[in-house]
């Protein structure tokens, strides 16, 4: 019962910490099921986690704000910066650094847009969100009509780069996470974005400058999500459905890492868990030779089960 009890606290103060729990779990599983080596899964895992953990981070800043806050233009913004980045760079023979500017204005303009409909407008930010989106993805088709150029090699040498078995990309997506969780502890903006996910009543009254907040926060979400987007076609070539298992994701290691859905609780590092678990995941299921129908069921069972977990442990503390 100590232990017990030790463990509850220790989840109560660590919220990421289940999802820790969960990748080791998995890890040792994917490792009896196939005979794998621990290092070489483990690396594999990470190798593919810093395109999920850059819009998990964006994602956690919008829920950290509660009160229906999301964001569902994540996979679009992803699908259409990842053809504006790879037409401008043009193999190689274009500039990486306009390249990537044109995406990231492409992030910038779905932000922004998704603020002035949010803020403006009073339109509720899952709806305003997915419209803006289907905006993003209708501009991705129309550019994709047509498309033809090559990944710059430039961008795909740095993707694939690693610091030993490590990926430099994951590394850098670490410091990252780490930099999120300083701004959000540490910054004026960081204490006002999570004093309005406590209550959006007392943060006003306190004088938080709430419509600028938000405003930010959105478009550090598209921000991150044209970043990834970009990063991820330099890994795979871009194609419309790129972005497409981006939506659910994005949020489940949100929750998965401590994240309260209701806002007002951040978790930087906890995405990192929340990702970890979700990509070795897929990895056991492959390993186990289960068809994608089935694996999607088998998914969205887990998923539910732990952010139900999760979510009921959150309402407690509150």
């Amino acid at each position: 019962m100590n232990f017990i009890g030790q463990a509850r606290g220790a989840t109560g103060r660590f919220p990421w910490l289940l999802s820790f729990v969960a990748v080791v779990v998995t890890w040792i599983a994917i490792v009896l099921v196939s005979g794998r080596g621990l290092g070489g899964t483990l690396f594999s895992a990470v190798e593919f986690a810093p395109f999920l953990v850059l819009v998990g981070l964006g994602q956690m800043l919008v829920i950290s704000m509660g009160y229906g806050n999301i964001d569902l233009s994540i996979p679009y913004v992803m699908t259409l910066a990842s053809f504006v980045s790879v037409s401008v760079m043009d193999g190689g023979h274009g500039s990486l650094v306009l390249g990537l500017a044109a995406a990231l204005g492409c992030g910038l303009a779905v932000g922004a847009v998704n603020a002035v409909c949010i803020l403006a407008l009073s339109v509720p930010p899952i709806v305003a969100t997915l419209a803006t989106g289907l905006i993003a993805s209708a501009a991705a088709a129309v550019r994709a009509g047509d498309f033809g150029s090559a990944v710059d090699p430039r961008m795909h040498d740095f993707v694939t780069s690693a610091v030993g078995r490590v990926s430099v990309l994951a590394i850098l997506c670490a410091a990252g996470a780490g930099i999120v969780a300083f701004v959000l502890h540490r910054t004026g903006y960081g204490r006002s974005l999570l004093a309005y996910g406590q209550s959006p009543r007392a943060a006003d009254l306190a004088g938080v400058r709430i419509t600028r907040t938000r405003a930010i926060t959105y478009i550090i979400s598209a921000l991150l999500a044209a970043l990834s987007g970009t990063l991820l076609a330099a890994y795979v070539s871009p194609s419309l459905g790129i972005g497409d298992p981006y939506m659910l994701n994005s949020v489940a290691v949100v929750v998965l890492g401590g994240t309260l859905i209701v806002g007002g609780r951040s978790n930087a590092p906890g995405v990192w868990g929340g990702t970890l678990f979700l990509t070795l995941l897929v990895t056991l299921l492959n390993v186990l030779h289960i068809s994608a129908a089935v694996q999607d069921i088998v998914k969205g069972l887990l998923i539910i089960a732990v952010l139900s977990v999760v979510g009921g442990a959150s309402r407690r503390e509150t």
